[in-house]
């Protein structure tokens, strides 16, 4: 009787302590901002994704080119062909073995630049607007953004090749978490349909103005991605300068307040290049 008891008492034990385990041993994504649109994930189940990974140039970046390493990135995705926008994609995706996800007519482009860094054409996967890739239990879907995209070639050429339509990307993570990078976009209704439609857990968003959104357009695109949206609560400025900001150029800070005025009941993750973040639902 009591040898009973007691095995069913280890065995009641033994099954907490897995349980435990598993909970506290699950995997979360991760996210690391490198300065710009440069945005490092890391998926529930390890696999790498990169968003426009802009390093030479890049003032706010923390890391050099020997940093991503063969066999380290599974897939990068770029939303233009602008320079701050494909960044060294090219370049990474060789030394890595990457693939690289874009729009059909960049990729076209990727595919006749890539080999000069010694990569191969079969690494680059070309799509359009709405168009998906999966890369293990990851989706990644191109969405529209309102901007343009011209490329230069890697032996220096004065003329940028058209570059297809920009975009922006839905990141759909291995449990359920959605993030919607805008792109280099401006403020469209698209946005709204895209916070009906896709439901996003997370918003990166374009503050720079210019070129693109300013903070308070920025603000009012984060409410358009509110509309039928019960999910999203957290949103991510991008597309900000820590170091060389020219006057004109918007500022997470000034994103903040623009969301704090309008009452959104979001909270503003103001990223620090190089460090870690864990998102969730």
């Amino acid at each position: 009787m009591f040898k009973g008891i007691i095995t069913r008492g280890l065995l009641a034990l033994a099954l907490v302590l897995v349980a435990g385990f598993t909970a506290a041993g699950a995997a979360e994504v991760k996210m690391t901002f490198y300065g710009n649109m440069h945005f490092r994930f890391v998926s529930n189940d390890g696999k790498v994704i990169l968003i426009n990974p802009w390093i030479k140039g890049n003032k706010d970046s923390t890391i050099g080119m020997d940093f991503y390493k063969k066999g380290e990135v599974d897939l990068i995705l770029t939303t233009s062909g602008h320079g701050d926008d494909q960044g060294n994609a090219l370049e990474i995706a060789a030394k890595t073995g990457a693939t690289i996800f874009t729009v059909a007519e960049l990729g076209s482009w990727m595919q006749s630049e890539i080999e000069k860094f010694g990569g191969t054409k079969k690494q680059i996967y070309r799509g359009a607007i709405g168009g998906r890739y999966k890369v293990g239990g990851v989706i990644a879907q191109l969405i529209q953004a309102s901007h343009g995209s011209g490329a230069k070639s890697a032996d220096g050429s004065p003329n940028p090749v058209y570059g297809g339509p920009a975009s922006g990307v839905l990141l759909t993570f291995e449990n359920g978490l959605k993030v919607l990078m805008a792109g280099s976009t401006g403020l469209s209704m698209d946005l709204q349909l895209f916070g009906m439609r896709f439901q996003p857990h997370i918003a990166m968003v374009p503050v720079m103005g210019r070129f693109m959104m300013g903070p308070d357009d920025a603000a009012y695109a984060a409410k358009l991605l509110m509309t039928g949206n019960p999910n999203l609560k957290t949103v991510i400025p991008h597309h900000t300068r820590v170091k060389g900001a020219a006057p004109w150029m918007g500022t997470a800070d000034q994103f903040e307040a623009e969301v704090k005025k309008m009452g959104l009941s979001l909270a503003v993750l103001k990223p620090t290049p190089g460090k870690v973040y864990t998102l969730s639902k």
